[in-house]
């Protein structure tokens, strides 16, 4: 009965418009296009996601064959996350994108830099 009266609810918000949020993927293994905050620093690459526990993962970022670590904290739809790479380091946040399905949005610095990098990180089909 219960079940049914749901179904019925969200059936009319569908019938008046109501748009249901997306569903970021969480773990699994995503497409990455970012640009760096320059003109022309456009990049590609891959970034695996792993929960780790309830509210950590470990997150690993592959750009033109250089490596990036880096751990994060919170859940599918959000995660804030420090990273690593020859010596560097930096912060990203990732927030669920509701035009791009399973993907997220991504804003990135390395630490001392005035510059925000930005991604676009799309499941792999």
């Amino acid at each position: 009965m219960i079940k049914s009266k749901l179904f019925g609810l969200a059936l009319m918000g569908l019938a008046m418009g109501v748009s249901l949020p997306a569903e970021a993927g969480g773990p699994g293994v995503y497409a990455v296009k970012g640009n760096n905050g320059e003109p022309d620093s456009d990049y590609t690459g891959t970034l695996t996601i792993v929960q780790t526990s309830k509210d950590t993962f470990k997150l690993t970022w592959n750009i033109a064959g250089e490596k990036y670590d880096g751990f994060a904290i919170g859940d599918e739809r959000f995660l804030a996350a420090s990273f690593t790479s020859k010596g560097s380091s930096g912060t990203a946040l990732l927030v669920e994108d509701d035009e791009n399905k399973g993907g997220y949005k991504s804003i990135w610095a390395f630490k001392g830099e005035t510059q925000l990098g930005v991604e676009l990180i799309t499941p792999k089909k």
